[in-house]
């Protein structure tokens, strides 16, 4: 199993994973972010952390990067599929595994069958792996979901709402969610697609239509902005009341005209301050009714980064290509120490 790790990406959520992997033992090799005002600089300072005794530069050389023996590759550049894969694909040729915390990489057929089929297969050829993993998409609206279908006979209908907090988050995810804009500019983003909303809910429905056996004909969506009654602020964006906080976002998908599965997430910052208890929600129908509640809701920055740590280990014992996160054991972070008392 490859130990050794390269980063590429250290955004808010790159620097998030950086810290867990040291901390977990792993040895980073090298480091790649494209950002001018990173390039040249030492990993551990931008980590905050103390020096090494081999200390790494951020390169925004990728292929310099990747030369050497075979390792593993943590990627958090980007959200869209269209936008990473030529960044994959070059990862991949070099036979290197990947975990990516893009969000349409949890089932890139949700977005593009095609090109996932072409990453499939480029990495097959090259005796690599590629897995897309997170928080959300990847865990709680739909792994966790999967879970607890486990001791059911049938399952007819699935429902999950994830009422998060948004402000462990940095500046491209907080724009993403039209946080700060007026409720007119808001409307016209969506319209535009400078706001998107949620990105992964085709994602999570079609991993989970794909292990239920599921044919999803439609998916309709609905977004609208979460307006704002108090001032909020966070060290990324600032909020005056009127102002719009996050973004409710839904999809709902249908077997023929039968809903089956459906996704709710108002995502915000600092909802305490309007007395919103966040919460991952989910509720199994069929020949049962399993009803389950998280809150406060899962972590998305700090659970995100573990979801693509813990993956390592689990990803070296698959078979080479595209692989799923419904397709490996549950994975759980692995230790060689005792849990602490």
């Amino acid at each position: 199993m490859p130990n050794d790790l390269i980063l590429c990406g250290l955004g808010a959520m790159g620097q998030r994973i950086a810290r867990l992997a040291l901390a977990r033992g792993y040895r980073i090799r090298a480091v790649v972010d494209r950002d001018p005002a990173k390039a040249g600089k030492r990993l551990h300072e931008l980590l905050d952390s103390p020096a090494p005794e081999r200390p790494l530069t951020v390169t925004p050389d990728l292929d310099a990067a990747l030369d050497g023996e075979k390792a593993t590759v943590l990627h958090a550049t980007g959200s869209f599929l269209v936008d990473v894969a030529p960044l994959l694909r070059t990862c991949l040729t070099h036979g290197h595994d990947v975990v990516t915390i893009a969000e349409e990489m949890a089932y890139p057929a949700a977005a593009d069958a095609g090109l996932a089929a072409e990453l499939d297969t480029l990495a097959r050829a090259h005796e690599a792996r590629l897995l897309g993993t997170g928080v959300n998409p990847g865990f709680a609206m739909d792994v966790l979901l999967l879970a607890l279908t486990v001791p059911c006979g049938e399952v007819s209908h699935v429902h999950a709402r994830r009422c998060n907090d948004l402000s462990d988050f940095g500046a491209t995810v907080l724009d993403s969610q039209g946080v700060g804009l007026v409720p007119e500019a808001f409307e016209a983003a969506i319209a535009s697609g400078e706001v998107v909303g949620h990105v992964g809910f085709r994602q999570s429905i079609g991993l989970m239509a794909a292990h239920l056996g599921w044919t999803i004909d439609r998916i309709e969506e609905r977004k609208s902005p979460i307006v704002s009654r108090v001032a909020r602020s966070t060290p990324y964006v600032s909020v005056a009341p009127g102002e719009v906080a996050g973004c409710h976002h839904e999809a709902v998908a249908y077997c023929g005209e039968r809903e089956v599965i459906r996704l709710e997430h108002p995502q915000q910052i600092r909802p305490e301050l309007e007395g919103i208890e966040t919460a991952d929600v989910a509720c199994i129908s069929g020949d049962q009714t399993i009803e389950m509640r998280i809150s406060p809701e899962v972590a998305g920055g700090a659970g995100t980064a573990a979801c693509a740590v813990n993956a390592i280990a689990y990803l070296a014992q698959a078979a080479p290509g595209l692989v799923h996160l419904n397709e490996l054991p549950l994975t759980s972070p692995r230790s060689v120490h005792s849990p602490a008392a």
